[in-house]
């Protein structure tokens, strides 16, 4: 019998972020605080099984390693 798999949220390598912005109000994907004005954050892009791509946004020094795309 083949052991089935968890999902698991894709890794995203820190170089692959498009670039260092402020993002007040949106949500980080790695510890779901809310980012605070002048808060900087790497924006980002996942792709989806349906449906275009979701933009992501993650602290730039989030102190959480988990990731909840």
């Amino acid at each position: 019998m083949a052991k089935s798999k968890k999902a698991e949220a894709p890794e995203l390598d820190r170089d692959a972020w498009e670039y260092l912005t402020y993002a007040p109000g949106r949500t980080c994907s790695a510890c779901s605080r809310t980012v605070k004005p002048l808060e900087p954050v790497r924006r980002g892009v996942i792709d989806r099984v349906s449906g275009a791509p979701a933009t992501v946004y993650r602290h730039d020094k989030c102190p959480s390693r988990t990731v909840a795309a």
